[in-house]
């Protein structure tokens, strides 16, 4: 009876030492400020699956309130990259344009659903705004910008 219990405890015991693991993996989402040295506008971003699932549809709410520049219809664009560790992209860029415009200070919301890469344990998320119009020279001219910070 003694080595039943045994067995028993000492079975307990290593499915929760395997398992602890696996709870932090899956752990929610903390946004915050893409860079440091110029924090631009900050975005307000709710996930449908948090965290997001590999090779599923994830749904975006951003929101939030511009304070240097307008939003402009078909111009003006969501902007949602998935990356590993060492910086490289796990999938293409996915952006989504504006379908209305919008003036500085006033509160804006877009929501779009976009594939989600198959994800490997630890990734940045980043989702901006921006707008060629913004600085021309630049591929991706982000004014608002927001990166995930749990993963690292």
């Amino acid at each position: 009876m003694k080595n039943f219990i045994f067995a028993y405890i000492l079975f307990a015991l290593l499915l929760t030492v395997n398992a602890a693991p696996f709870q932090l993996n899956k752990r929610a989402i903390t946004f915050g400020p893409c860079n440091t040295t110029d924090l631009g506008d900050l975005l307000n971003v709710k996930l449908g699956i948090d965290p997001p699932e590999s090779e599923q549809n994830e749904l975006f709410d951003v929101s939030g309130n511009l304070t240097k520049y307008d939003i402009t219809k078909n111009q003006t664009f969501l902007f949602i990259s998935y990356r590993g560790k060492d910086g490289y992209l796990l999938s293409s860029p996915k952006i989504r344009y504006f379908n209305y415009s919008t003036k500085v200070g006033n509160p804006f919301n877009i929501s779009v659903s976009v594939p989600t890469p198959e994800l490997p344990d630890s990734y940045l998320l980043k989702v901006a705004v921006g707008d060629p119009a913004y600085d021309p020279t630049l591929a991706f001219p982000f004014f608002a910008c927001v990166t995930n910070l749990a993963f690292f």
